[in-house]
């Protein structure tokens, strides 16, 4: 039975976190939930209404990532854990601790072990480019790392996948992009740099080379 008065947490009401999670942003993702509870302490936020959040928070977060990619292994017992865990805790600190774990827990998850297609190699290649959207990406230091040819890599890449490798590192790069201007402060520049773009025109060009309009009119335009 909902709690009479019930306020919910305002981002179910949001596409910020689905934004986020589609993009693997966790760290910007954990950086919201930490704000976040700054707010909950402040505004005194009733136990019971935590622990209800924290609940549906639970179901949000698998049906997330579930959504994007398939897994080798089931998540009813994480699931279940997760829900013995918000059932027993007994104050706000816990609840929102289990929060960040329950982010946490999914998102790497998702970044590590996601099957994103029934090809090896392509996964690899996925994985790595996901775990080093921040970095400056070759396709020469990919194979490096990766032990494979470039001429193989991109061969598989491109026909599993429709585009190349250093195409589908600037889409992922873009969909980060978006998540930063929404859900940060941080200027298009630092936004630029952080992903591994040589400079702020050069990441304004790819932006709306793949989006149509530039990173500023993308952030006056959705704005939350």
């Amino acid at each position: 039975m909902p709690l009479d008065g019930f306020i919910s947490d305002k981002y179910f009401f949001s596409p910020i976190i689905s934004l986020l999670v589609e993009s693997n942003s966790k760290d910007a993702i954990i950086e919201l939930i930490k704000n976040k509870h700054k707010e909950e302490l402040e505004n005194d936020i009733l136990f019971e209404h935590k622990k209800n959040d924290l609940f549906m928070w639970n179901i949000v977060f698998i049906r997330e990532v579930l959504a994007k990619a398939t897994f080798k292994e089931s998540f009813s017992d994480l699931y279940n854990k997760f829900y013995m865990k918000i059932f027993k805790a007994s104050t706000i600190k816990e609840l929102q601790a289990l929060e960040l774990e329950i982010a946490s827990k999914y998102l790497d998850l998702l970044i590590y072990d996601a099957v994103v297609t029934d090809t090896f190699i392509v996964n690899k290649i996925l994985q790595y480019l996901h775990v080093n959207i921040e970095n400056h990406v070759s396709l020469e230091k990919l194979a490096k790392d990766l032990d494979i040819s470039m001429s193989y890599a991109s061969k598989c890449f491109k026909g599993k996948m429709g585009m190349t490798i250093m195409q589908y590192s600037k889409k992922i790069k873009i969909e980060r992009a978006k998540s930063y201007l929404l859900s940060t402060n941080k200027s298009i520049l630092d936004i630029a740099l952080l992903l591994g773009f040589y400079d702020q025109s050069h990441f304004t060009r790819t932006f709306k080379a793949f989006t149509g309009i530039t990173p500023t009119q993308y952030r006056n335009n959705n704005y939350l």
